[in-house]
């Protein structure tokens, strides 16, 4: 079953095996708006593991101190998404905040097939 709920900044999808997020361009990643994020990841999923993919179509800033707020147990794994290589650069400073399997792709495609190999 897939879901979608579309907030002011965001839209968020969820599949069986994983969440994708498209911040809004200019929006940001806040500490408000991550534990918003993570109150439907937690309610959809409801313990269930999961990855969780963000699909970085657009400019968007993001508090790194997010990566310290309530991170879900059953959230395995974490994707980026990005054709653009400053989310590379970005990327590389997140990915020492992140305690599970961390990765990046060029595709979504990419990033969905990894987040289903999880579960197969």
């Amino acid at each position: 079953m897939i879901k979608e709920i579309q907030l002011p900044y965001c839209n968020l999808t969820f599949k069986e095996s994983h969440a994708i997020l498209v911040m809004h361009d200019g929006s940001a990643v806040t500490i408000e708006t991550a534990g918003e994020i993570t109150k439907y990841l937690e309610g959809y999923y409801n313990g269930k593991n999961f990855i969780f993919i963000t699909h970085r179509k657009y400019p968007h800033d993001i508090d790194l101190n997010v990566y310290k707020g309530k991170i879900l147990k059953n959230m395995i794994g974490f994707a980026i998404v990005s054709n653009n290589p400053e989310e590379i650069k970005r990327a590389l400073q997140e990915q020492p905040l992140w305690n599970e399997a961390f990765t990046f792709f060029k595709s979504l495609d990419e990033a969905e097939n990894w987040a289903r190999s999880f579960f197969d």
